[in-house]
């Protein structure tokens, strides 16, 4: 039997004739196995040891499943004030209180890619990106991890000042990664990740 485990708590304890396997998820970035042989007693075995006063759990909901589900359901984020996606997918997924942001070129609501200006293109595609979590219930200020791919490189400094101004004293963890090439022949595209 499998036991997903994501609620605040300082001590667990079972009483049965079977193992399970306990998965703890802290703040949705680290997650804990453990395996207990529970056996039959008036006596419950408890494992608070694994725990502590300190330990911050992601959400407030209990699984015992086979199929370890997510534990609330997607929800599809769309707009029409943003560039519309045009490949299947969907401009942003919330689940589990976060909004995935899918990479925004830079292409206007009308579906005009900027490609001649690359501060201008950076500014479109970050504003593509608010506009969606906008529609989600998020803002900007939520975001707390962006991806940044260029196909060159020494667009970076151009791309940092616009990128600084866009997000104002709010910095997000971030990567930029310099890649080979882009859709339609984009020379920019970001990625967020934001609480809902």
């Amino acid at each position: 039997m499998f036991l997903h485990i994501n609620f605040p708590l300082t001590a667990l304890s079972f009483t049965a004739s079977r193992r399970y396997l306990v998965k703890l998820e802290f703040a949705g970035l680290r997650r804990l196995y453990w395996r207990v042989n529970a056996k039959t007693s008036s006596q419950p075995r408890k494992i608070s040891s694994i725990f502590n006063s300190q330990t911050i759990l992601s959400s407030h909901r209990l699984f015992s499943t086979t199929t370890n589900p997510m534990s609330s359901a997607l929800r599809v984020i769309s707009t029409a004030s943003s560039a519309a996606p045009r490949a299947p997918y969907s401009q942003a997924i919330a689940v589990n209180g976060f909004i995935y942001c899918s990479g925004q070129i830079p292409m206007t609501p009308d579906g005009n890619l900027i490609i001649d200006d690359i501060k201008a293109g950076a500014l479109q595609s970050l504003t593509n990106l608010k506009l969606v979590l906008e529609a989600g219930g998020s803002s900007i200020e939520k975001i707390f991890k962006v991806n940044v791919y260029l196909v060159d490189m020494a667009d970076f400094a151009a791309v940092n000042e616009v990128y600084s101004e866009f997000f104002g004293t709010h910095r997000p963890a971030r990567t930029c990664i310099a890649i080979k090439q882009l859709p339609l022949g984009a020379h920019i595209e970001i990625e967020c990740i934001a609480l809902e």
